[in-house]
Formats: C-alpha cells, structure tokens, sequence
C-alpha cells in the first residue's frame, strides 16, 4: 500500500479548517450571543443540512454558535458536543448556575412528568413540550426513554426564592438524532433537531449450520434483527423449531451503515435470503413494486409467504402430533386433529394467516379458545389459551404473525401448550404437511422490473464484503446514504 494516504490527508483538512472556523466562528457569534442577550427576538428554528461534518475536539461550542452551524453530521460524538453545547457556555462568572439531571420517562409515564420529577416547574414544562411539538410529536415518546435536564438557578437565589428554572433538555429518540429543547432570553423555548448521517455498506453474512441458526448465523456477521428477518422471510417455508440440521446452508444480504470512524451503528434492509436443507434451497429477493408495496419473492416472481405460517408460535417444542395417539387424559387412543406445541405459560400465539375470528371464547374441554375463517375454505384453531390479546373477539380481522393470545393450559389439559389445528373445507388437516398456496405471484407486467431488480441482487450478492470482516472499509462498497434511510 502507498505511503501517501489520501484519507488522512482529508481528515487533517477537514479538521484544521473546522478549528480555524471555530475560532473565527467563536468571535463573530459571541458578538451576536451579546446582541441577543440585550433583547434579539428568536425566529422560527430551520433544520440545515450541511456538506461538511461538524466536529469539534478541544471546544465546547456556545449555545448561540448552534444558530451558525449546520446540524448534520457523520460523527454521534459530535451529537453529544452539541447537545451539551446548546445548554452551556463555559461562563464561570454568570449569575445563572447550571445543574444538569439525568431523567427518565417512567412507565405509564410522559415526557412532562419525567421533567416535573426532574426538578422543572409546571409552567416552564408546558411551553417548553409546546415547542417540541413541531419538531417531534410528544405522544411517540416511549417508556424508557432517557432525558438530560438542565436546570437555572441564581448564584445568590435566597433560601425562600422560586426553584430552579427550566434551562432546557434533550434526548435522542434513536441513535440518529439528537433533540434538544432550549430556553431563550425572553422565556420561551426552541426545539432543535440534529442528525448524524452514516454511510451505507452492502455485506453478506453466510455459512453452515454447527449449532443454531442464530449462533452461526452472529458468528458470520449478522445481528439479532438480521436474523429475525431472515427467520420471518423464511417463516412459510422453513420450520425453525423442528426441520433445522447440522449441515443446512444460509446465506443473507443485508445494509448496513456506518459512522465516520467506521463503527457500525445499524442494520438496514434485508435484501436477499437463502436457506438450503433437505430438498431444493428456498432463495428470495427484496422487491418494492411500483405502488410502494414491498415483499420477498423467489427468482419466479412467487411471494414468499403463503396462505398460513408453518407455525403460530415461536420457541416451542412439538409435544404431540397430528393423528392417531393414545389420549394424555383419557387414556385410550384417538384421533388427534391438530398439533401440539408445549411452550412456557405466556408465551405469545400468532393468527397463521389474514383472517376474521368466528369465536374467542371459553369452549367446553379446548378452554379458552379462538378459531379464525381464512380464504380458500380454510379455518385455524388455538386451544388451551391462558388469554386473549387485546382486541381479540368475535368479528375481529386479523393480521398474519399478530398477536392474538397466550400459551396456557385452561380446559382438558396437563400442561401449558398450544393445541393448534387447521381445517380445510370443515376437515381436520395435518398442519405439518400443507402444501398452501402462495400469498401473490406477480403479473407479466411487472416481471421485468423484479427480474432486473433480482439481477442486479445477484451481482450485489458476488461482490458484497463479508459481514465479519472489521477495519477499513473499501470504498466501493460505500454508498452515501440520505439521513434517516432505511429500516431499524
């Protein structure tokens, strides 16, 4: 390799031109800083992109420099400088003494009871969430979520005054963005958004199966949430509980993106899977057809999913199966219409397919129960239940993989466990051995788009860097990403 290194030389620029614009930066804005203080009424906040990164090493930016730089960056280091920078300006004789706590939004909490319990007070909070709003929608912050207060007091408040004001606070609703919510001189507030762009690699995560899909499948360079989507792609055709073996093959496409370190901060779309056991491997690609839709499908145009899901329940072990056995309870033998899966009480049951619930209800021997009328003639049935999920009841649509009750063992039982059963045209069926019909097949009119779309996955797929591999990336396996793309 050339001992000229182009992207140190590019990094040595980048950072002598942000210092020579912080120190030019500090002198300018620090007279504006001054002219607002004396009485500079605040405009509406913009959100600015910028074309260089933001950082800073040795300075902590004062709150009015934030008015002059751009609040896109490829550094979240830097996000936490200018998080800190909005609240604190290094001033060691102010009459103002800054105390800065750290909150958390409780369950069955808000965001304006975290900064109550912060030490805030009730009308600082109010205006303070009012000027959130346009920026980011207050109902969508979560339970869990962390807080930084800051809160005012003056050096020579007396013991009797008012508590402390509400200087401002900040969080971030994902490892994007940063939001922060300021006080300004004449008492309201401002919500800023800053965001951290990362680059976009393609990799390929692939290998054999010597312990568990999800232990060789991490080991390759996948994620948890990789291998959740490669498992929920694979959820009609492949039964992970029972059909995984030493041997079997996966391979998997997928983005990821990185910050400007080369540190991986997360995963983006699936965009090709395969899984190769006993009879011809199952291979799907990412398709996102011109009226937005996106799904997976085979090198045929075939969706990946189906009428049913193999099985409505994760984690489980077959207990008993479909057919003739000899009854736990009663102690003869007799025909056992569906299949059981023995499973922890509590554990979530999923609708196999779209469908509409005919009952959820308490019936006879099957305890809590629910059968749901799919298309095609076809009804599924889950017994035994601890309880329904919420929304749960008769004339109730569901959707496939949702949520629609809980393992127990209520009516004619010996354990918690899941008695599942598919009927077709009013006659019990092997769930085990369906052979269903696929969900959508595309027209000939939309074929050439996915087939060029498949090709160019292919190629993407021969020339992807391994997701194992660490250290520097090549560039060509780069690709600029615009903020916020793609999924969790």
């Amino acid at each position: 390799m050339s001992g000229f290194d182009v992207r140190s030389l590019d990094n040595l620029r980048r950072r002598s031109a942000a210092i020579i614009a912080s120190v030019s930066l500090s002198v300018i804005l620090l007279a504006a800083l001054l002219i607002s203080r004396i009485g500079g009424e605040a405009d509406t906040p913009e959100i600015v992109e910028l074309s260089e990164p933001y950082y800073t090493e040795t300075e902590t930016t004062a709150a009015a420099e934030l008015d002059a730089v751009p609040y896109v960056t490829t550094s979240v280091d830097a996000l936490q400088q200018m998080e800190h920078a909005a609240f604190y300006t290094g001033c060691v004789a102010c009459p103002l003494e800054t105390q800065t706590v750290a909150a958390e939004v409780p369950r069955g909490g808000t965001l304006a009871g975290a900064l109550s319990d912060a030490g805030a007070s009730g009308g600082d909070i109010a205006r303070a969430v009012n000027a959130l709003e346009p920026v980011f929608d207050v109902r969508r912050v979560r339970a869990g979520q962390g807080l930084t207060v800051y809160l005012e007091t003056p050096r020579d408040q007396a013991d009797d005054a008012d508590g402390p004001r509400l200087s401002g606070f900040s969080f971030r609703p994902d490892i994007e963005r940063s939001i922060t919510v300021s006080r300004l001189e004449d008492g309201s507030y401002r919500a800023r958004e800053m965001t951290a762009e990362f680059e976009r690699e393609l990799v390929r995560s692939s290998g054999s199966i010597t312990t568990s899909l999800y232990v060789d499948a991490l080991a390759a360079g996948a994620t948890d949430r990789i291998v959740v989507e490669l498992a929920g792609v694979l959820a009609y055709a492949v039964d992970f509980q029972r059909s995984i073996r030493e041997g079997d093959r996966f391979d998997v496409v997928f983005e990821r993106f990185l910050d400007a370190d080369g540190n991986v901060m997360r995963t983006g779309d699936v965009l090709y899977v395969m899984y190769a056991g006993r009879g011809d491997p199952f291979e799907y690609f990412r398709y996102e057809a011109e009226d937005g839709e996106v799904a997976y499908f085979n090198a045929e145009g075939e969706s990946a999913r189906r009428l049913l899901m193999m099985t409505p329940i994760n984690g489980a072990r077959l207990s008993s199966h479909f057919g003739m056995r000899r009854h736990p309870v009663l102690g003869y033998n007799r025909l056992h219409r569906g299949t059981d899966f023995a499973a922890p009480t509590g554990t979530p049951i999923l609708a196999a397919g779209y469908g509409v619930v005919e009952r959820a209800n308490r019936f006879g021997t099957f305890g809590n129960y629910i059968r749901i009328r799919h298309s095609n003639g076809f009804q599924t049935a889950y017994a035994h239940l601890n309880g329904f999920a919420r929304g749960i009841t008769a004339g109730a649509r569901v959707q496939q993989g949702q949520v629609i009750g809980y393992v127990g063992t209520t009516g004619r039982s010996t354990g918690p466990h899941l008695h599942y059963e598919v009927h077709h045209n009013g006659q019990a069926v092997n769930p085990m051995s369906l052979d269903l019909p696929t969900g959508r097949v595309l027209e000939e009119d939309e074929l050439p788009l996915f087939q060029a779309e498949r090709d160019r996955i292919i190629q993407i797929r021969e020339t992807a860097r391994n997701a194992a591999e660490v250290g520097e990336v090549p560039a060509s396996h780069l690709v600029q990403a615009e903020s916020g793309d793609g999924a969790r």
